[in-house]
């Protein structure tokens, strides 16, 4: 069956978090005196939830006092660091509604033993919110989409599928209820008990998160009041249920905020759409099997006519969001989004041999009205249900996954964000480790928009082995951006600053350190 090809080139929604890129100090630095103010620069901009220091005695202070510029975090460490090791631990929300969290050693004078933290992911807490989600796909991807398929394709569907779609949203309904609550555990990495606090559940359901969480519920609901009207009334809510299926997934995301983002919402709404219809269509279609040949014919007929439509905004859709997602070949095997990806598809391969064994061996006497290939479609059928559940609870696991996009610069880059009252610079160091490197910069305004210089010199420095600057004359590329090849011989903290050239009468000078490995 076709529908197998949409989902061969699903790539959801929903996958995966913002990256810290940048933060100052540096990983694993030593600074010779207590800053006063700390930096955590991000890949897209991110709303704290949770960020604490931890000295080197355990004690452990909260950080309030959070101010933001650009894609970076500037906090104010509740009071004077004192000598010695500290960890800074973070906990962020991005713009897709994913949490995210990490943390950093630094040591103030001297270096010496840093903090153990215990892990603040729980594996129950991410089965939960796992198996939350699956149950929102089914409800919204068969619930919604056997609603649409009975208003639309099998009026005369009998009360077998219309249950199959009831119960799906219903449960679905209570799953989405739910899932503001356990986002608001996983946001502020809180224990379950805090699941009774009103602070948690307002946490879960702020940003991109509770607005999907609202227009599925809407979805779902349109669906069930479509099971119970008739006429033009069930026909219409069932149509708009099943575009809140794909408004609900183009709402929140890693793949929805992706640039260009007019064309990967669109994308993902047309995606979701799509498969809905798919998916929607078996339980239905099974049921159908068991009614008489003139109603399975029908059926059928109705239903062909839908497919090219469908397959065309799969494959479409589906093929843009993965290029977006998967930026090189080889993050399939070198990173856990890839291996996902590969389970996937290693299911969708089975999907697809069995849809092939149904449409060459089993259609065709089906439509001749024989009975022993009908009763084997409708087992087969049911093993492609099985197995779609099995492919959307592989997905499911993106939701603790980035994908390669998401991640900054390549594996072996640095990147920083440098920022002033005047511009805006984000600086990738290519590879980021000893020896000869490449230095990109990308200027920006402060409000964030592209900032045309006359000129731009890089210096690179690193005061703590007594090498001295060395300046060099950055080069405007075709693309907008600068670009400087200079050398640093030795791995550790560099200072790398930026003599931004705005006018004749006009320079900027920022500076920052970056780590080469």
């Amino acid at each position: 069956m076709l529908w197998a090809i949409a989902v061969a080139a699903y790539a959801p929604a929903a996958l995966a978090h913002a990256s810290l890129v940048a933060s100052d100090p540096v990983d694993g630095s030593v600074v010779a005196s207590a800053p006063a103010m700390l930096s955590l620069s991000f890949n897209e901009p991110v709303e704290p939830t949770a960020i604490k220091i931890f000295d080197g005695a355990g004690a452990v202070a909260a950080v309030g006092q959070i101010g933001r510029n650009g894609t970076s975090l500037i906090l104010t460490p509740p009071a004077a660091l004192r000598e010695g090791a500290h960890v800074l631990s973070w906990r962020v929300v991005s713009a897709d509604g994913h949490p995210v969290g990490g943390s950093l050693t630094f040591w103030v004078g001297s270096r010496g033993d840093a903090p153990q933290l215990s892990s603040a992911e729980s594996p129950a807490l991410r089965a939960a919110v796992w198996a939350v989600r699956l149950v929102i796909y089914l409800g919204l991807f068969v619930g919604v989409g056997g609603s649409f398929f009975v208003a639309w394709i099998e009026p005369s569907a009998g009360q077998g599928p219309r249950a199959v779609s009831i119960a799906l949203c219903i449960v679905a309904l209570v799953a989405v209820v739910l899932s503001p609550g356990l986002q608001g555990l996983d946001r502020l990495a809180a224990a379950p008990s805090a699941l009774v606090t009103p602070d948690v559940w307002v946490s879960g359901a702020r940003g991109s998160f509770g607005v999907a969480a609202v227009i599925a519920a809407a979805a779902l609901l349109l669906g069930l009041f479509s099971l119970k009207a008739h006429g033009a009334a069930g026909k219409a809510a069932a149509l708009t249920a099943l575009i809140g299926c794909g408004l609900a997934l183009a709402a929140t995301g890693h793949a929805a905020n992706a640039e260009p983002r007019v064309l990967t919402i669109a994308s993902v709404f047309l995606h979701g759409v799509a498969l809905a219809f798919w998916i929607g269509a078996l339980s239905p279609l099974a049921f159908a099997l068991a009614a008489p040949r003139d109603a399975v014919i029908a059926t059928l007929v109705a239903f062909s006519r839908w497919i090219p439509f469908a397959v065309v905004m799969l494959l479409a859709s589906g093929i843009l969001l993965a290029v977006v997602q998967l930026s090189r070949i080889d993050a399939l095997w070198t990173t856990d989004y890839g291996r996902i990806l590969i389970a996937k598809l290693v299911l969708v391969a089975l999907l697809l041999a069995l849809a092939l064994w149904n449409r060459l061996r089993l259609t065709g006497p089906v439509v001749r009205g024989e009975a022993t290939p009908r009763r084997r479609l409708r087992r087969s059928i049911a093993a492609e249900l099985v197995l779609v559940v099995s492919i959307l609870g592989v997905v499911g696991l993106w939701r603790f996954t980035p994908p390669p996009r998401a991640q900054a610069g390549g594996t072996d880059d640095f990147f920083t964000h440098l920022h002033t009252e005047k511009a805006m610079a984000n600086v990738t160091v290519s590879p980021g480790h000893a020896g000869p490197v490449s230095i990109t910069v990308q200027l920006e305004t402060p409000d964030e928009q592209p900032l045309t210089a006359a000129g731009l010199t890089v210096t690179l420095s690193n005061p703590d082995m007594g090498i001295e600057p060395a300046t060099t004359q950055a080069r405007r590329m075709a693309d907008g951006q600068w670009r400087a090849s200079m050398a640093a011989p030795v791995a550790g903290r560099w200072m790398i600053g930026l003599g931004i050239l705005i006018s004749d009468f006009d320079k900027v000078s920022v500076e920052a350190p970056i780590l080469v490995k």
